[in-house]
C-alpha cells in the first residue's frame, strides 16, 4: 500500500474537519447572491438598480421591472459609527447611538431593497409620490394592465407573492392619502379656515398634486391585485415552506447556545408538547390582534411560541404562577397594558421564544386569506435570564438572537431550503415593522441603517436594563393602540372562543379603510386604459 506523506494526512484531516464543521453548523456551500455586496460599507447593498431576475429568469420581464421599480430604491445615509467587536459592549453602543452620543459616519450612496420581504417605506416617505418616480411606476402599471401581463406567469406561488408585494405598496400610498399627507394645497386651504374657498385654479392644482398621483397609482394597483388573485382552494394548497426548510437538512436542529449555528427549531409548528403557542386573551374573550399584525396593516399574521427545557407542563406551571402573583393589576388597569411586578421568579435558563410571520393574500373574491407560507422567523435563546454579560452570546447579554427571512430566489428555485435564509447578525437593518407604525417616523426610519439585526432585537425587547428574562417577553406586556389589555396564555391551556391568529388578522383587515378602498377601486369599471 502506498503511504501518504505527513502533509497529505494533515490536509486530509483539515478537509474532514472543515466538512464536519459545516455539517454540524448547518452551513451550505451555496454561493451568496451575486447581485449584492457582501463586505465593507456597501454590504447588503445592490450592485445595480437594474431589474433582478426574481419572477422570471429574464431581468427585463415585465413582472421583474415592476417589482424592481417598487422594491429597489437609492439611499444616501450616514454609515454607522465604529461597531464594537466585543458583544458585551453592544448594548452600551446601541444606547449611545440611539441617544445621538455617537457621531455618524460619512454619507454613503447605496442601492437598497431587492429580494426582501420589506417594502422600504415609512409614513413620511415621499419617494414613491415624487413626480418622476410616480410617472415611471404609472407607465409600468399601464403596460401591465393593457397587455394583461398577469397571464404571463401562472405559478400560484409567484402570483401570491407578487400580489402581496403590490398590496404593500397600495396600503402605503392609500394610507398616506387617508391621512392627507403631503398635499401642500390642502394644508394651505385648511390653514385658511373658516374662509375655506376653493377657486378653479386651486382645484386644478389639487388634481395635479401629490394626492392625485397616489390616487392614480392606487386605482391601477388595485386592478392588478385583483387580476393576480387565485381561488381560496389554491391558496390553501400553497406549500408549507417551514416543513420544507426543516426537511432540507440545510439547518441544524440543536443550538447548543452557539450563535454561529444555522439553527432552526424542527418541531416549532408540529410539536405542541415541546413548543407551546402563546395567544392573548382580551377582556371580550375574542383574542387580541397583536402589535406586529397591526403594524404591518394585517397583510401578515404572527404566531408566538415558547419552549421551556421541561416542555409544556413547565410553561403552563409558570403561567399559572405569573398571572395570579406576578401582574400589577392596578398599574395594568391604569396604563392600559399588562405590567409585571419586580422581583418575579424567572423563566428557566434555556428558554426559547420564537415569533413567526405568515403571509396573508387576497383570493379571487378579494377576501384576505391566511396562508401557511412563513415569511420570517425571529428567535431568542436564553443562556442566562438576568442579563449577565456573556461574550459567547451575540447580544452580549446572555441571550442569542437570530432571524430568518424568506428569499424569492430560493423559494422559486424548487423551494430550496424552504426559501429561508438567515440574516447575518451584524447586517444593517432598516426597521419598518413597528417603527413605520408611528406617524412621526421619517423616511428610512428613526435610525436609518445604523442598527443591525441583533441590535433591533435588543432595542425592542431589552431596551431597559430591567428588561431581562421574563420582562423581555413582549408577548406578555405588549399592546395594540386602541385595543384592550391582553393576557398571554398557552394555547390549549383553557377553552375560550377565539379565531386563529390568521383568521383574526383577516377579519380585522376587512374593516380597515385601506382595504375598503382596495375593494372599491378594484370593482369599479369606469377606468379606461
Amino acid at each position: 500500500m502506498k503511504r501518504r506523506t505527513t502533509s497529505q494526512c494533515l490536509f486530509f484531516i483539515a478537509l474532514v474537519t472543515a466538512w464536519l464543521s459545516g455539517a454540524i453548523h448547518g452551513v451550505s456551500a451555496e454561493e451568496p447572491d451575486g447581485n449584492y455586496y457582501h463586505s465593507g460599507p456597501l454590504r447588503g447593498s445592490l450592485k445595480s438598480d437594474r431589474p433582478l431576475p426574481i419572477y422570471n429568469d429574464a431581468p427585463e420581464h415585465l413582472w421583474n421591472r415592476l417589482f424592481s421599480i417598487l422594491y429597489i430604491r437609492p439611499s444616501e445615509l450616514p454609515s454607522r459609527p465604529e461597531y464594537p467587536t466585543d458583544t458585551t459592549k453592544l448594548d452600551e453602543w446601541n444606547r449611545n447611538m440611539r441617544s445621538g452620543k455617537l457621531a455618524s459616519g460619512s454619507i454613503i450612496k447605496r442601492i437598497e431593497g431587492g429580494d426582501t420581504i420589506t417594502f422600504l417605506a415609512w409614513p413620511k416617505t415621499r419617494y414613491y409620490s415624487e413626480p418622476a418616480i410616480s410617472e415611471s411606476i404609472n407607465e409600468l402599471l399601464d403596460e401591465f394592465i393593457s397587455t394583461n401581463a398577469e397571464r404571463l406567469i401562472s405559478d400560484p406561488l409567484k402570483r401570491a407573492f407578487f400580489q402581496h408585494d403590490l398590496w404593500a405598496v397600495f396600503d402605503h400610498l392609500t394610507g398616506q392619502n387617508i391621512a392627507r399627507f403631503g398635499d401642500v394645497e390642502i394644508a394651505r386651504l385648511r390653514a385658511s379656515v373658516p374662509a375655506y374657498l376653493v377657486t378653479p385654479e386651486e382645484r386644478q392644482a389639487k388634481q395635479d398634486g401629490v394626492i392625485q398621483r397616489r390616487e392614480t397609482l392606487c386605482r391601477k394597483l388595485a386592478i392588478i391585485i385583483k387580476r393576480l388573485a387565485i381561488p381560496k382552494p389554491t391558496i390553501d394548497a400553497l406549500p408549507d415552506n417551514y416543513k420544507m426548510a426543516v426537511d432540507s437538512g440545510y439547518f441544524t436542529a440543536q443550538h447548543d447556545f452557539d450563535p454561529s449555528r444555522n439553527y432552526l427549531p424542527t418541531g416549532l409548528l408540529t410539536q405542541p408538547e415541546k413548543w407551546v403557542e402563546i395567544d392573548q386573551l382580551s377582556g371580550d374573550g375574542k383574542g387580541r390582534l397583536g402589535f406586529h399584525t397591526w403594524s404591518i396593516k394585517g397583510r401578515s399574521y404572527y404566531r408566538v411560541f415558547w419552549h421551556f427545557p421541561e416542555g409544556r407542563h413547565e410553561v403552563e406551571e409558570y403561567m399559572n404562577y405569573l398571572f395570579p402573583h406576578g401582574v400589577d393589576w392596578e398599574k395594568s388597569a391604569r396604563d392600559g397594558f399588562i405590567a409585571l411586578k419586580p422581583g418575579l421568579r424567572q423563566i428557566p435558563v434555556g428558554t426559547e421564544s420564537v415569533i413567526v410571520q405568515f403571509m396573508i393574500v387576497l383570493d379571487d373574491e378579494l377576501k384576505p386569506v391566511p396562508t401557511q407560507i412563513v415569511q420570517s422567523i425571529d428567535g431568542f435563546v436564553y443562556k442566562n435570564v438576568d442579563g449577565t454579560f456573556d461574550t459567547r452570546t451575540n447580544t452580549g447579554l446572555g441571550v442569542n438572537a437570530y432571524e430568518y427571512i424568506v428569499r424569492r430566489r430560493l423559494l422559486f428555485d424548487g423551494l430550496k431550503n424552504g426559501g429561508l435564509e438567515r440574516n447575518p447578525d451584524d447586517s444593517p437593518k432598516y426597521r419598518t415593522l413597528m417603527d413605520g407604525g408611528f406617524s412621526g417616523s421619517k423616511d428610512w426610519g428613526r435610525y436609518g441603517r445604523q442598527q443591525t439585526v441583533v441590535q433591533t432585537c435588543i432595542d425592542c425587547h431589552m431596551h431597559f436594563t430591567r428588561n431581562r428574562g421574563v420582562y423581555s417577553l413582549n408577548v406578555i406586556t405588549c399592546h395594540v393602540p386602541n385595543d384592550m389589555p391582553g393576557i398571554a396564555i398557552p394555547k390549549g391551556m383553557v377553552k375560550f372562543p377565539t379565531n386563529s391568529r390568521g383568521q383574526r388578522a383577516a377579519n380585522w383587515k376587512l374593516g380597515q379603510e385601506d382595504y375598503l378602498r382596495l375593494v372599491e377601486y378594484a370593482r369599479k369599471s369606469s377606468l379606461k386604459w
